[in-house]
């Protein structure tokens, strides 16, 4: 398994070295301020050769493809830029985020952040590393917890429901933050920097790898909108530590907020 984590790392670090080249092209997707550049899809197609070698026989959900609903085999869910529009403006705060799943589960999640060369990993059962040195999450009481989130902006029917949360969450707790990348907000909350993170829709791209390092970190990973944890659907996020996550769940669903 040594070998198997020393090649995933250098994969991954590679394809965030192609993040150092600014967009060459820039083009609009789906939804509000949605956007793809030449970038991302340079490193899905890095990342799709390297990773289906590595693990003969898996499959690849990947942000800029087309893709089959996850199943029960060994599927990759790969985000190659996470935080396209922070990459857009040279706001580096992007990542490579990349899980590994069985039977429909996380069983191995890294998110490596270039800029600031961090490398968060996890396996299954065996806790959470950032650039090998074992990490947990904070203890820090809700009523003094930092705050992070995302806006959902592709989804412009959830921004009023997004700041309004944000507007809840900021009376109760210390503060906010917002960093444009989910997957480096749930990795750096795993570490202990932020004690809650929240957003309204996300993709499996966005939270399966950095949904793994925060439950091996001792966090608490919720799906509050679905009946059930799925990680092959787009949903709302709440993550938290263990010392905030009952009182931020109860927030999140207060009618009123």
């Amino acid at each position: 398994m040594f070998e198997f984590e020393k090649t995933l790392k250098d994969i991954a670090m590679h394809a965030g070295d192609m993040f150092s080249v600014r967009p060459a092209a820039v083009e609009q997707k789906e939804g509000h301020a949605n956007f793809v550049t030449n970038i991302d899809t340079a490193v899905e197609s890095f990342l799709g050769e390297k990773l289906l070698s590595l693990v003969p026989g898996s499959d690849m959900i990947g942000e800029e493809q087309e893709n089959q609903p996850l199943s029960d085999r060994l599927t990759w869910i790969v985000d190659p830029v996470d935080g396209t529009t922070n990459l857009i403006h040279d706001y580096r705060v992007s990542a490579v985020s990349i899980a590994l799943c069985e039977n429909r589960q996380p069983v191995v999640g890294l998110v490596w952040q270039p800029y600031t060369r961090e490398l968060f990993y996890a396996e299954k059962g065996k806790g959470t590393t950032l650039n090998g040195e074992p990490v947990h999450v904070a203890d820090t009481p809700f009523e003094k917890a930092l705050v992070t989130f995302g806006t959902a902006p592709y989804y412009e029917e959830l921004a009023r429901r997004s700041m309004d949360l944000a507007g809840s969450f900021l009376h109760a707790c210390a503060d906010l933050r917002r960093s444009g990348s989910a997957a480096v907000d749930l990795a750096t909350l795993a570490c202990g920097r932020h004690d809650i993170f929240f957003e309204m829709r996300l993709k499996p791209w966005d939270y399966a790898a950095g949904s793994l390092l925060l439950r091996e970190a001792g966090g608490c990973f919720a799906m509050p909108l679905l009946p059930s944890p799925d990680f092959g659907a787009s949903s709302a996020i709440l993550a938290a530590t263990p010392a905030c996550f009952e009182k931020a769940l109860a927030l999140f669903l207060r009618p009123d907020t």
